[in-house]
């Protein structure tokens, strides 16, 4: 299990709705994948993080602020079975901190996601994706 850091909030907001992911990822060329603010079966009831094995957790920066939990998992479903996806939220503002964690279930999946998403444009940011470290 990952905890929060502690004046971190680790909640979802709103729907990222707009946000376009055309050309980001293998075999959308008809435009993104569905962007639905429902509760995704791949991600833990709110307040849970899971991990995956080792070298199939990873960071997320640079997430636009318009990002929730069930958008990042729906973005990163594509590459392999994501277990959890979550944005974080700052306590104080509620408002996202501009990064979040995805966990597949394998390595493998965690490879391919970080080849095609690094440096990934979303609006006026390019997505650092990469490994946590263990």
């Amino acid at each position: 299990q990952l905890a929060c850091p502690l004046d971190l909030g680790c909640h979802s907001v709103g729907s990222a709705g707009g946000v376009g992911l055309m050309g980001a990822m293998p075999g959308l060329m008809g435009g993104p994948p569905p962007m639905s603010s429902s509760s995704s079966s791949t991600v833990p009831p709110r307040g849970g993080q899971s991990e995956g094995p080792p070298g199939s957790n990873l960071f997320i920066y640079h997430l636009p602020n318009t990002m929730g939990d069930d958008d990042l998992a729906s973005m990163f479903q594509p590459f392999g079975r994501v277990i959890s996806a979550k944005v974080f939220i700052d306590k104080v503002t509620n408002l996202p901190r501009g990064f979040g964690f995805v966990s597949f279930d394998n390595p493998t999946s965690a490879n391919r996601a970080i080849l095609s998403m690094n440096g990934f444009q979303m609006g006026t940011k390019r997505l650092k994706v990469q490994l946590k470290r263990e």
